[in-house]
Parts: structure tokens; C-alpha cells; sequence
């Protein structure tokens, strides 16, 4: 878990039990959080004095684009194979953030188990509860996961 403020990025990641949608890229399967997993995440934030986030097509492409790279890669990092930190691979989407935070994760049970190891986690749930953070991106590729929390700059 990295946490760059100023240029900050954050990936976060949403609750089970959620509709998704595939999408093919470089031969591996990249799943999208829905608008339900947005509730699930919004409502953990509210529960815990949070202001919700909002879906961005920005932030979500980032996430889609790591959790692939992770599962081609074959392991869970936070840099990417090119070198990349989050904070360029936001940028690369065309995200100007104030601040950035990214969690990610590796498991085969689910969005569900994700998320609890992201709350089980101090460093990640502080990304997930990030008090200025507005927006998010998740995804999920094979057994990897990457969720991008930020605030526009």
C-alpha cells in the first residue's frame, strides 16, 4: 500500500454480492464494479463518517488497466510492469488528482474477501475512508484486484 499525497492516487475496492461486466483486454478477463459495488463501498464509508464516491471512467480504467497488468504479470504489486507507480498510470488516463491512494489484492474468493482484507488491513482501510477522496475505480482481473480512490485537483 502506497499513499502519494499532492499527486496522490488510491485504489479501492467494493463489497461482494455485485453485478459486474466482462471486458476483454490482452487476453485476460477484467471484471468491472457496478453501480451496487458502489453502494456497498459508499455505505462502509458512511458507517464510518464518510462522504460517498462517485464512479470515475478515469480512475476506473486505471484500476481495469493494473489489475490486468498484476494478473499477466502473475503477481501483486503496486508498480507497474512498465515501472509505472499509480500516480502515472492515473495520469496516463488523463486524471489531474489532488490525491491519490490504490489497494490492491490477490484472492479467488471474491469482491467479498477483498474488501475485508482491505478493512483488515490499517493501512488500506485509512485509503478506503480517505476523508477529501471523491471518486473511485475497481477492478478485478483472474484473482487480482486494484481499486483507485481520488480527489480531483
Amino acid at each position: 500500500m502506497r499513499i502519494f499525497r499532492g499527486a496522490a492516487l488510491g485504489l479501492a475496492l467494493l463489497a461482494a454480492g455485485c453485478a459486474t461486466t466482462a471486458s476483454e483486454a490482452t487476453g485476460s478477463r477484467t471484471v468491472q464494479v457496478s453501480t451496487a459495488s458502489a453502494a456497498s463501498l459508499n455505505a462502509f464509508r458512511e458507517a464510518n463518517g464518510r462522504a460517498p464516491l462517485a464512479r470515475s471512467a478515469k480512475l476506473q480504467r486505471a484500476a481495469e488497466a493494473h489489475a490486468r497488468d498484476m494478473a499477466q504479470m502473475d503477481r501483486m504489486i503496486h508498480r507497474g510492469s512498465d515501472g509505472s507507480a499509480i500516480s502515472d498510470r492515473v495520469k496516463r488516463q488523463g486524471y489531474r488528482f489532488g490525491k491519490v491512494a490504490e489497494n490492491i489484492a490477490k484472492t479467488g474468493r471474491g469482491q467479498a474477501r477483498a474488501m475485508q482484507i482491505w478493512i483488515d488491513s490499517p493501512p488500506h482501510r485509512s485509503n478506503m475512508l480517505m476523508r477529501d477522496a471523491t471518486q473511485y475505480g475497481l477492478a478485478q482481473s483472474g484473482d487480482y484486484w486494484a481499486m483507485v480512490v481520488a480527489r480531483p485537483r
